[in-house]
């Protein structure tokens, strides 16, 4: 188990642990780490891609002033595309669920709005159906 995968275990017992202790904002920034983390796992581990190439794609896409993607988005794009080339069904899931589950986390870390139990429930879904299938590649 790569370091990457053991804290996206960590992250998802943490996320749980929060909820039933009602400190839902923090939900939803653990669910959504212990996805992204695995999405490093699959750069590094399965594609055998390095954090330069990794830069490399998010600068490209900064020089495009029309195309202005984050880190975060650059690397679930690229896995996506990785996913949907080897099952469209993955793809499907991850494709419908990844972005909400960014937006629950943005909304918890950066809003200044209520993340409620309902919210902090939602992004352990969410993360419940995302994990297994990253888990695959």
């Amino acid at each position: 188990m790569s370091e990457l995968q053991n804290k996206s275990e960590i992250n998802y017992e943490s996320a749980r642990y929060l909820h039933d202790r009602g400190s839902y904002p923090s939900v939803a920034h653990c669910a959504y780490y212990s996805c992204y983390q695995l999405l490093l796992h699959i750069w590094f581990y399965s594609l055998m891609k390095s954090e330069t190439d990794l830069n490399f794609i998010i600068n490209k896409h900064k020089e495009n002033k029309a195309n202005i993607e984050g880190s975060h988005e650059t690397l679930i794009n690229e896995i996506q595309r990785y996913i949907k080339e080897n099952n469209q069904d993955d793809f499907r899931v991850i494709n419908g669920t990844i972005g909400q589950l960014r937006k629950l986390r943005i909304s918890a870390d950066y809003k200044d709005k209520s993340f409620l139990h309902n919210d902090s429930l939602k992004a352990i879904e969410l993360s419940k159906k995302i994990r297994p299938i990253l888990k695959k590649y």
